[in-house]
């Protein structure tokens, strides 16, 4: 219908010209507050990698870039559309509210699709690539200083593998000690695990004595390890974090997840329901601001409701990323801690959306 097309225009403009406007913004300062930085440490980027690089961390901000856009321009075109006095005129002709909010709340959908094919097949690829690319530069930019943090890999041996970091530009571990068993133990500076055979450089060989003392026995530059032998999507799962992961990936490996027994499977389980959760956000930046954009009075405060709907959703996207935090150290269940909050908001704005005449 004419009404239908002329809502969707005037809220498709606003839409993309504050998503133009804002994204391009942070790409400005963002690029200008590097550019000294690469400078000084003489590396050069090109423009086409710069452009993937942007186009990836678009794909990662999408989860709030998105619900932002749809607020600001349900506020903005709905707000015009009641000072106007056109919502009065639609009613006027037999047209419910309810009716007039459609175009509003199938853009919300839309979105919120968008939102899910990116946490299946974009925001997977886009956050690896940003991993590599950080690993790539940063020994460029600086002296590259691990997190003082241990993972572990272990084997369907029985060995375990301990190690503090993982170089995803070089695809190699550093410092790295691997446990066949309880008197013989390798120190390796960098292990390369891709390689036809496992290759250790700087390894120092660990040996327990008779009177029970660990001894260093030998020390290689170089050393072939042909008893290690990694299995692939054991060691894909240990070196990417859950976020990484695609949703169809997380309900792989939340299906066999029967108990949360260590951090891990709560990370995994936490990742899961943020996917399916957070693109419900394009749906409550309908759903909120609605009440609040339709009143009738002769002094609509255009300017408060900016305010009140901008804060509430970025204080409850704030609140549910804590929450985020709170599931993964195992304080509260996952399920609690993201879908608590959500099922809450959504049953109070929810009421107040199917309450208007």
């Amino acid at each position: 219908m004419i009404w239908q097309r002329y809502f969707l225009k005037q809220f498709s403009s606003i839409f993309f010209l504050f998503l133009f406007c804002f994204y391009g913004l942070y790409v400005l300062i963002d690029y200008a507050s590097h550019t000294s930085a690469l400078a000084h440490h003489q590396v050069q980027i090109h423009w086409h990698d710069m452009f993937r690089y942007y186009l990836y961390v678009f794909s990662s901000r999408a989860e709030i870039l998105l619900p932002l856009a749809l607020l600001i321009a349900f506020v903005k075109t709905v707000c015009t559309l009641n000072s106007n006095q056109e919502l009065v005129a639609l009613m006027a002709s037999g047209t419910s509210l309810k009716t007039l909010m459609r175009p509003f709340l199938f853009m919300g959908l839309l979105c919120m699709g968008i939102m899910y094919v990116n946490e299946q097949f974009l925001l997977p690829q886009a956050l690896k690539k940003l991993r590599l690319i950080e690993d790539a530069t940063k020994h460029q930019k600086t002296r590259h200083t691990p997190p003082l943090t241990v993972r572990q890999v272990k084997f369907e041996d029985g060995s375990l593998l301990l190690f503090q970091d993982y170089d995803t530009a070089k695809e190699r571990f550093f410092d790295v000690y691997w446990i066949p068993s309880i008197d013989h133990i390798y120190r390796i500076k960098y292990l390369s695990p891709y390689q036809a055979v496992p290759t250790g450089f700087f390894v120092d060989e660990l040996v327990r004595q008779p009177n029970g003392e660990l001894l260093q026995e030998a020390s290689y530059p170089e050393f072939a390890f042909t008893g290690m032998q990694f299995n692939q999507e054991l060691l894909q799962s240990t070196i990417l974090d859950a976020d990484m992961f695609s949703l169809t990936d997380l309900f792989e490996r939340a299906y066999q997840i029967s108990s949360i027994s260590n951090e891990k499977e709560s990370k995994i389980l936490t990742a899961l329901y943020w996917k399916l959760a957070l693109p419900w956000l394009c749906v409550l930046a309908i759903l909120a601001p609605a009440p609040l954009c339709v009143r009738f009075s002769r002094q609509l405060p255009i300017f408060l409701i900016y305010i009140c709907t901008l804060f509430g959703l970025i204080a409850f996207y704030m609140f549910i990323d804590a929450s985020q935090v709170i599931a993964k150290r195992q304080v509260l269940a996952p399920a609690w801690a993201i879908w608590g909050p959500f099922l809450t908001v959504f049953a109070i704005f929810g009421w107040r959306f199917a309450k208007m005449y």
